[in-house]
């Protein structure tokens, strides 16, 4: 959808194939869903652990009206796109497109006919599916992502198998509308694909466990057994057997490409990705590809701007993406996110990294909303004092972080941020605290 978007805003003739509602993933199956549980998630588990009972409201979330006040928000933000995506120049498609050639494809419609496209360039944005292992059964109790974010009901033990950002993600979502909820990863740590969370993860199983969670690491799931048509059990390499009406398969996913016949266009996918260079083309020219697709970091936000770097290249405007300076952001509780390049690649690319800690425990902003687990980290050149990167794990970083973003962007030293004035109190003074501690000589 951004590409397309950005076509017309560039005067270009755009056809858009979509196979299911305009919006995509991100905001009909993934990021707006699940940051909509979880906000809401969040304010009903804030007043549940008031400390009297009379401050406390007295009632059970609704999964009911909670997908209902869901809907209505998807359905307004849908039709803002197609206000959006409308003109001469503008035509949507719903159905399921098959490549052709290098320039044609076949979009099978709604109604089974067949419609047969050429244009200059073909950009292909299908996107990832969620990954389901063999052992597990097709069973009413057995979600993926998608599914498990359609509920009527709240689970009365969810077990998510799966510790990446999606799965931590929605274990915090459905803990704190009151799910039991036991979270197990085959690897040592939470979010063990992403190399500059393992500080964060410590931080964020200790506050999972705090408030009830169970995480089992270095444990996968060795069988599955039907109870019933409401319930399973599950056989852990750990030797213990859970009974759960809830099971969550967050376990990666895969390039949604089955459909595409990329061959047909004389492409195919190396390692799981279709290759493309810096402009988001790939070896054939007429072919582009942006998104989960082709991707380093499938995230929204990162497949967006791959997306206007793609039609500016068709534009003839030489574009490129530097994903370093892209926010990675995990909407847990605690948040956490990075930017930048960490320790070990600031070294790897010739500097001479220091890395700085300030943590929320000292922050008065932190203390006044009672959330003072985290920290700020930050990366800087030792000779030059040049910013390079960092992480915030606490609350509201996936905001915060931009603080970070835009200095990356606008090339900061340390002494820049320390000559700012910021807030107080506010969290983000905790950029400056910790710019403080990288200035003293050590």
């Amino acid at each position: 959808m951004a590409a397309a978007l950005e076509a017309v805003r560039q005067q270009i003739q755009v056809t858009l194939i979509e196979k299911q509602e305009i919006g995509g993933t991100c905001l009909n199956r993934g990021c707006i869903p699940s940051k909509f549980f979880l906000s809401k998630a969040k304010r009903y588990a804030e007043t549940a652990a008031l400390p009297t009972k009379t401050d406390r409201i007295s009632f059970a979330p609704s999964m009911v009206v909670l997908q209902q006040r869901k809907n209505s928000i998807l359905t307004t933000l849908r039709q803002r796109m197609e206000q959006s995506f409308r003109g001469p120049l503008a035509k949507r498609i719903i159905g399921r497109a098959q490549l052709t050639s290098p320039n044609s494809v076949d979009v099978e419609l709604a109604d089974g006919k067949k419609e047969t496209l050429t244009a200059d360039v073909l950009l292909l944005a299908t996107g990832t599916i969620p990954f389901k292992p063999a052992i597990f059964p097709n069973h009413p109790a057995i979600f993926d992502s998608t599914s498990l974010l359609e509920l009527d009901h709240i689970p009365s033990h969810l077990v998510v198998i799966g510790a990446g950002y999606i799965g931590c993600e929605l274990a915090c979502a459905f803990q704190g509308l009151g799910s039991k909820v036991t979270l197990i990863e085959k690897e040592n740590r939470l979010l063990p694909t992403q190399d500059e969370m393992a500080l964060a993860a410590p931080v964020l199983q200790v506050s999972m466990e705090k408030r009830g969670m169970t995480v089992w690491l270095e444990t996968q799931v060795e069988a599955v057994q039907s109870l019933d048509d409401c319930r399973v059990k599950l056989r852990c390499s750990n030797g213990q057997t859970i009974e759960t009406d809830a099971t969550l398969l967050a376990m990666g996913r895969r390039p949604d490409s089955a459909e595409l016949f990329l061959d047909r266009a004389g492409v195919s996918l190396q390692n799981g990705r279709l290759q493309v260079n810096e402009r988001m083309q790939t070896a054939v020219p007429t072919l582009y590809a942006v998104g989960d697709l082709v991707s380093p970091l499938p995230l929204a936000h990162v497949a967006a701007r791959e997306a206007e770097v793609a039609v500016a290249s068709m534009c003839g405007e030489p574009r490129a993406i530097d994903y370093t300076q892209i926010p990675r952001c995990v909407y847990t509780w605690p948040e956490v996110a990075a930017v930048g390049l960490t320790e070990a690649q600031a070294g790897a690319a010739g500097f001479t990294p220091r890395v700085d800690r300030y943590h929320f425990a000292a922050s008065a902003k932190a203390m006044i909303e009672e959330e003072a687990e985290g920290f700020w980290l930050l990366i800087s050149d030792r000779p030059t004092r040049k910013i390079l990167g960092g992480q915030i794990v606490g609350p509201h970083a996936t905001e915060l972080i931009h603080l970070l973003s835009l200095s990356l962007k606008a090339g900061f030293r340390i002494d820049d941020v320390l000559e700012s004035v910021l807030a107080h109190p506010s969290l983000s003074e905790g950029f400056q605290e910790v710019a403080r501690r990288a200035s003293i000589t050590k």
